[in-house]
């Protein structure tokens, strides 16, 4: 009787301990897979971040070539003439064109500056900032623009409405060169669990598969994927319809 009740007990303690083992070893496999997990997260984020500043760089080296560059070597050839011309009025002509030249400069190098760092992002509502934007736009632009936007209902941290302030200029930029729309609508809807941004435009319907670099597309699927939003494109005959939602932070 002895015996067995020795066999028992040392059975049972054998059972717990191997129980215990187990539930160490699968405690720690578990933590493994989420830090594996974690960093392959971490890898994708800094690969996106990557991506997308690569992607910006060849942008701003595109406006600065394309924009400021030529209306430098403009002002440049205004200077020869204005240097190689005996004739006054020839003279206070091309002076008055060096000054039209010289504002541009500054107009296009205040733009590029704004778009690089965007002033005030942290003391402003994305509400606020897209507005302000849209404001802009349109006294350089013939397009018709709407700005909608209802009572926010939490908060979005400096990266959320960064990264929604560059999409939206990259949709706007597309609309304006490529799409050829009149008239184009954004509308912030926003609920007690997320925030939509709704574009529509009625120009020429694209899509995000297309490989057109010239349209930045790759750029803004980079910043849909770090901001962790939904996205949804329909394109018909009658224009485009984007939609792109970012859930509320559960910690807000």
């Amino acid at each position: 009787m002895q015996n067995d009740l020795n066999l028992f007990f040392w059975l049972g303690t054998f059972i717990m301990i191997s129980l215990a083992i187990m539930v160490i070893i699968l405690v720690i496999f578990y933590q493994k897979k989420i830090v594996r997990h974690h960093n392959e997260q971490l890898k994708e984020q800094l690969r996106t971040n990557l991506i997308v500043e690569h992607k910006e760089r060849e942008r701003m080296a595109k406006e600065l070539h394309d924009g400021l560059c030529s209306d430098l070597a403009t002002i440049q050839n205004l200077v020869s003439v204005l240097e190689l011309s005996p004739n006054k009025n020839m003279q206070a002509e091309t002076i008055a064109d060096l000054r039209d030249g010289v504002q541009l400069c500054y107009d296009e190098a205040l733009r590029i500056s704004y778009n690089l760092a965007p002033p005030l992002v942290n003391d402003n509502t994305i509400s606020v900032l897209l507005n302000n934007y849209i404001k802009r736009v349109s006294k350089v632009s013939d397009l018709e623009f709407t700005f909608i936007s209802n009572k926010p209902t939490f908060v979005l941290n400096e990266i959320q409405k960064f990264e929604l302030y560059r999409i939206v200029q990259e949709l706007i930029h597309n609309i304006i060169k490529h799409s050829y729309a009149k008239k184009a609508m954004i509308n912030l809807v926003w609920q007690d669990d997320s925030l939509c941004l709704h574009l529509v435009d009625d120009g020429v319907k694209y899509s995000f598969d297309n490989q057109n670099k010239g349209l930045g597309l790759s750029n803004i699927k980079a910043r849909i994927v770090q901001l962790q939003a939904e996205f949804i494109h329909d394109s018909t005959d009658d224009g485009n319809d984007i939609r792109i939602t970012i859930k509320r932070n559960e910690y807000d």
